[in-house]
């Protein structure tokens, strides 16, 4: 059961450690497993889109849990912004790892392009709006504990 978070925080600042810091912790499994697979001959495991949401999810319950912020609505915002940065990081790996999925015919980089910039300009409010749901259902839980 998550506890109240401590309030040694300023009502009106962010907790940035824990918008950048558990979005990096979270994606550091993400990154060795693509990458270790890709090494194994499977680039294509930075498709799985729905494991990305289970991350995402995951830093909301670790960003609501962890945040020194009083403020309820501040925690939600830190998760949602977490959220988006994590969103980022996952987008912009698969714009890495695109040209391992195989080979682009000259007629279809365009497209291909197109794809890779979607995934880092949906995967980020996606993120963002996954994690902040999470954390949401952590702050009703919270409140209805009290």
């Amino acid at each position: 059961m998550p506890s109240s978070p401590p309030t040694s925080r300023p009502p009106g600042k962010l907790d940035l450690r824990v918008v950048v810091e558990i979005p990096l912790r979270q994606f550091a499994p993400w990154l060795a497993m693509v990458l270790l697979a890709t090494w194994g001959g499977y680039p294509g495991v930075v498709l799985v889109t729905p494991l990305a949401w289970v991350i995402a999810s995951r830093v909301g319950l670790l960003c609501a849990e962890h945040s020194v912020s009083s403020s309820s609505m501040r925690r939600l915002q830190e998760a949602s912004l977490a959220g988006a940065w994590l969103g980022f990081l996952q987008g912009m790996l698969f714009l890495v790892m695109m040209p391992l999925l195989g080979p682009i015919q000259s007629h279809e980089q365009a497209s291909a392009i197109v794809i890779g910039v979607g995934m880092v300009v949906v995967g980020t409010p996606v993120g963002a709006g996954v994690a902040a749901f999470t954390a949401y259902l952590v702050e009703r839980r919270r409140v209805a504990q009290q």
